[in-house]
């Protein structure tokens, strides 16, 4: 009781000392109690360095309102302001998980909202715009799986004419799908943002 008594004296007398400024006296009550603070902390959060953060934080704003906060007890205003700072982490983290399963509910709905049919449809339509005979041979190679030799066979040409026409094809494709390409790109990044 005695020891108790002559603490909390020394606590005031250390108390009245920081209020006045005393940078000397604040490191002693920094060096006495951050220790003590730093496993409370840890059993509250699990995180040393976290715990660490938030004791210094509590110090530095002690140190900042010294002459405006009233404090009866150095060790229970400490302790009671670390405990505050770590359950307010705890709900912190807590809305951070709530948000994060929020955030991929969204990630779902804006991939499923990604409709490939639309992106399918914009490439049949630029397939559509080509030249008949060309066309014809785009479909016959990409679609039916056919070799030029083959194609040329069915449709009574060379196979050069094949070859040549299914160039003229794809950079045509190319040249008009490289909107929908950059498009797709901005989705695929922003899907990968969420």
């Amino acid at each position: 009781m005695a020891k108790q008594v002559e603490e909390n004296n020394h606590d005031t007398l250390l108390l009245q000392k920081i209020k006045a400024g005393d940078e000397y006296a604040f490191e002693l009550v920094f060096k006495n109690y951050y220790p003590h603070l730093v496993l409370l902390a840890q059993k509250y959060l699990g995180d040393k360095d976290l715990s660490e953060s938030i004791v210094q934080s509590v110090f530095v704003k002690m140190w900042e309102n010294r002459k405006t906060v009233e404090i009866r007890s150095l060790r229970g205003f400490l302790v009671v302001a670390v405990r505050n700072k770590c359950t307010n982490e705890l709900k912190h983290r807590q809305v951070v998980r709530e948000y994060e399963k929020v955030n991929v509910h969204k990630e779902e709905a804006v991939w499923m909202s990604f409709n490939e049919n639309v992106y399918l449809q914009k490439i049949n339509n630029v397939i559509e715009e080509l030249p008949e005979q060309r066309k014809r041979i785009f479909k016959m190679s990409r679609m039916d799986g056919l070799k030029y030799r083959e194609i040329a066979e069915k449709l009574n040409i060379s196979p050069k004419t094949v070859e040549v026409q299914m160039g003229k094809a794809l950079k045509y494709l190319r040249e008009q799908l490289q909107p929908l390409k950059k498009q797709l790109l901005a989705t695929i990044a922003l899907l990968m943002m969420l």
